[in-house]
């Protein structure tokens, strides 16, 4: 476990070794450490499948085998400041366990895939000018978190490595799309989840809150209560407004909104303001933890690639019944929080594809030798088991016909064409091609 420091002193950790971190945005904490061959600490953590944090120093993010878990000889790690390099891995460790504790604890998830693995959480990713801030990378279920800029902080508070995190479950569960609606339930999902994550969190320097980013330069990137406070977001649904090139993040200002109130409720609370759209009637809290459940329950059974504000709240309402009854009073307050930002329902709800929706896959380039790890990603809409397939690929290089994991040692260099195929129980099939560099050691 990783917990807050208090004022008694430093509690005990689960896990081999128990190290105190100084951390610029969560202050003092213990953090569960291993030990490697040479005896020194490093910042990977057994008890949650192996996560672990790796510094870059400014280099660029380059695969999954970059770079080498973060090392210490006393396992006291940083000195709290906002340019060191230990803070920065510290704060990104606190902030990955805490992830991972919540959707554990809430939702019965043993990481992004649910499969016991812990994620690789990299820092200090590409140069010191403001170039990078945070992402995802579906390839290898990794997080690549900017460093410190100017008078900015490090990318590594709890909402925004949470938030980069749950893009990893959404991928592995709805595979919502990256453009239109879908797009903006995309970023959506993340902001929610980022949020529910610190307030379980509850740590007493990055205090839980509505808002999403404030660490790193202490004014918002969004707000939930009012998407609109930023001067670009939006928090009301229009016909057309995810056909045009806006932002998800823009887009996903109406289901931030949604979540805000169904948790909160509308109009004044200590957390914010949040006004109805239209003069829609005032909606009724239910709280974070209900409204979590929810909103998990319709990604990880409902919502499908193509979903729009329609398709969710037709999801979320769903949910609600299974989990709380068709009357209850949460069902209520999700037909209430839709309603409140515009969607009542009455726009169409595409029709979900019939096969798996296998994912994009970047070009890849590895050395013979090299340890390689890429995950291929291919929801299937009727939730139906998927096996993958490829052909190929490097020779010393295999996929995982059931997790789409693709693993090994390429033996030989040279330049591959890479077919993989995901197919369903019903035959269904959708195939990607992409380009396998390997180079000579």
């Amino acid at each position: 476990m990783v917990t807050a420091l208090g004022m008694s002193g430093v509690a005990r950790a689960d896990g081999p070794r128990a190290g105190l971190g100084h951390g610029h945005h969560h202050g003092d904490v213990e953090i569960s450490t291993s030990r490697n061959a040479d005896g020194d600490f490093v910042l990977v953590d057994p008890g949650r499948g192996g996560l672990q944090v790796r510094n870059l120093a400014n280099d660029y993010f380059r695969g999954w085998d970059h770079g080498r878990p973060s090392s210490d000889t006393d396992n006291v790690w940083g000195d709290g400041s906002r340019t060191d390099r230990q803070t920065a891995d510290v704060d990104a460790y606190f902030a990955a366990a805490r992830t991972w504790d919540y959707f554990l604890k809430q939702h019965g998830r043993r990481g992004i895939h649910d499969d016991g693995v812990g994620p690789r959480v990299f820092t200090d990713v590409g140069p010191p000018d403001g170039e990078f801030s945070a992402q995802y990378d579906p390839d290898c279920g990794c997080m690549s978190l900017g460093p410190a800029v100017g008078g900015d902080a490090a990318w590594n508070t709890t909402d925004v490595v949470a938030h980069e995190m749950t893009h990893g479950i959404t991928g592995m569960t709805a595979g919502l799309d990256l453009h239109g609606e879908a797009g903006g339930l995309n970023e959506s999902t993340s902001d929610i989840f980022g949020t529910l994550v610190e307030f379980s969190a509850n740590n007493g320097k990055d205090r839980p809150d509505y808002t999403i980013g404030e660490g790193v330069n202490g004014k918002p990137l969004r707000y939930m209560d009012d998407p609109t406070k930023d001067g670009a977001s939006k928090g009301c649904w229009s016909p057309g407004i995810g056909e045009g090139e806006e932002p998800n993040h823009l887009i996903g200002g109406i289901s931030n909104k949604f979540f805000y109130q169904l948790a909160m409720g509308s109009g004044k609370s200590q957390w914010g303001d949040s006004p109805t759209c239209g003069g829609a009637p005032a909606v009724s809290g239910i709280g974070n933890d209900k409204a979590g459940k929810i909103w998990y329950r319709a990604l990880t059974r409902y919502l499908v690639p193509n979903s729009n504000f329609s398709g969710a709240r037709a999801a979320t309402l769903r949910a609600a019944a299974e989990l709380y009854g068709a009357n209850s009073a949460a069902s209520k307050s999700v037909a209430a929080a839709w309603l409140a930002v515009g969607v009542d329902g009455s726009d169409p709800v595409p029709q979900a594809p019939q096969a798996p929706s296998l994912k994009w896959v970047n070009y890849q380039s590895n050395t013979v030798g090299a340890e390689v790890l890429v995950r291929l990603r291919a929801p299937d809409p009727q939730r139906q088991r998927v096996v993958f397939t490829a052909t190929g690929l490097p020779p010393g290089l295999t996929v995982d016909p059931s997790t789409g994991v693709v693993t090994g040692r390429p033996g030989q260099s040279g330049s591959f064409e890479v077919t993989f195929t995901a197919t369903d129980c019903d035959g269904n099939a959708s195939t990607r091609r992409m380009k396998w560099e390997v180079v000579p050691r």
